[in-house]
C-alpha cells in the first residue's frame, strides 16, 4: 500500500488535465460506468464533523476507494487546518488496499475543476471577467484553475477579510491578470460574466439584480442544506445545474432554501454529466448556475490519476 502526502500531491498534479478527467468522470457517471452513495456524516459533541465519501469509476483507469474529511472548527483557533481529508484505494479486483493519499489539495483542485468544465458547458462568456467571493483555499483553487484555461483576462476579487482578498489579488498579478479588490459582494460580480462563490457563508451573499444577463454562476460553498451563497431569487431564475440530484437534496441549501420558501423547483434542475453528454438540456434561464456539493467520483479519480502518475 503505498502513501502519498500532500507535497507529492502537489508534485504530481500539473502532469494530470484534471478538467479533462473530471469531464470523462462526470461522462461515466451519466453512462452507468461510475458511481457512489451520498455522503454520509455526522457531527460529535464537540462540533467535530465527520464524512464519507465511497464511490468507484470504471472505464481505462478502474478506481474503488472513499474520502474521508474531518472539519474541526476549534481548529482555527489553534492554528491547524479547520479541514483534514484522506483518500483510501482499493484494488477493484482483489480489494486489496493500494494507496493512502492526504486530500486536502485533492479536494480543492477537483473542485475547482469541475467548476471549469461546467463553466465551459454552460456559461454564454466563459472567457472574460470572473468574480471570485472568498479568498481561502477554494477561491485560490478556482483562480489557479481558471488561469490555467485560459478563461480569466480580469478578475473581481472580495473577501469579508480584506487582507485574504488582498492575497489573493497578488497571485492573480503574479499570474499576469488583471484584478481588483471589491468593497462588497455586489460590487464584485457587477461586471462579470463568470462568478465563483468559495466561501462559508449562510446567506446570500449578493443581490440577484446585481449579476448581469447571461452570467453564469460556479456555488461550491454552501455544501449543507441550512447554507446558501446565493438568494432564492437568483435560482428561481436560473438555468441551476448540479453534479448529482441526490447529493443536492441532502446537502445544497442555496437550492434546498429556495425550494422550500416556494422560489424554485426541484423539477427545474437537473445534472452535469447528462447535459455533458446531451442526454438532456438545461432549461432556459435569466443566468446559468452550476451548484457542487462534492462527489466522491470526483475525489477518486483523481486520487487514481496521483497514483498511477
Amino acid at each position: 500500500m503505498i502513501q502519498i502526502d500532500e507535497a507529492e500531491v502537489l508534485r504530481r498534479r500539473p502532469a494530470l488535465d484534471l478538467v479533462a478527467l473530471m469531464r470523462q468522470t462526470f461522462g461515466a457517471a451519466a453512462n452507468g460506468a461510475a458511481g457512489g452513495a451520498v455522503r454520509a456524516a455526522f457531527t460529535t459533541p464537540e462540533a467535530t464533523w465527520f464524512g464519507a465519501m465511497p464511490a468507484w469509476t470504471g472505464g481505462a483507469r478502474p478506481a474503488l476507494g472513499a474520502k474521508l474529511v474531518v472539519a474541526v472548527p476549534a481548529n482555527a483557533a489553534r492554528g491547524l487546518p479547520t479541514h483534514r481529508a484522506v483518500v483510501v484505494l482499493f484494488d477493484p479486483q482483489t480489494g486489496e488496499p493500494s494507496a493512502w493519499i492526504e486530500a486536502d489539495a485533492i479536494t480543492g483542485m477537483r473542485t475547482a475543476a469541475v467548476s471549469v468544465l461546467a463553466t465551459q458547458a454552460l456559461a454564454a462568456r466563459p472567457v472574460g471577467v470572473h468574480a471570485i467571493l472568498g479568498a481561502g483555499v477554494q477561491g485560490r483553487a478556482h483562480l489557479d484553475a481558471f488561469a490555467r484555461g485560459g478563461m480569466i483576462e480580469w478578475v473581481s476579487i472580495w473577501s469579508r477579510d480584506r487582507t485574504h482578498a488582498e492575497a489573493l489579488a497578488k497571485y492573480a498579478l503574479d499570474l499576469g491578470i488583471g484584478v481588483h479588490v471589491a468593497e462588497t459582494a455586489d460590487d464584485a460580480v457587477g461586471a462579470a460574466s463568470v462568478v465563483s462563490t468559495c466561501t462559508a457563508s449562510a446567506e446570500p451573499l449578493f443581490d440577484a439584480a446585481s449579476l448581469v444577463d447571461g452570467a453564469h454562476v460556479n456555488a461550491v460553498g454552501a455544501c449543507v442544506a441550512t447554507k446558501r451563497e446565493l438568494p432564492a431569487a437568483l435560482i428561481g431564475a436560473a438555468s441551476v445545474v448540479v453534479d448529482d440530484l441526490a447529493a443536492a437534496r441532502a446537502e445544497a441549501g442555496d437550492i434546498v432554501l429556495a425550494v422550500n420558501e416556494g422560489a424554485a423547483s426541484w423539477d427545474d434542475i437537473t445534472e452535469l454529466g447528462p447535459v455533458l453528454e446531451g442526454h438532456v438540456e438545461p432549461r432556459d434561464g435569466r443566468v446559468s448556475v452550476f451548484v457542487s456539493v462534492g462527489l466522491g467520483i470526483e475525489d477518486v479519480a483523481v486520487a487514481a490519476a496521483i497514483a498511477s502518475s
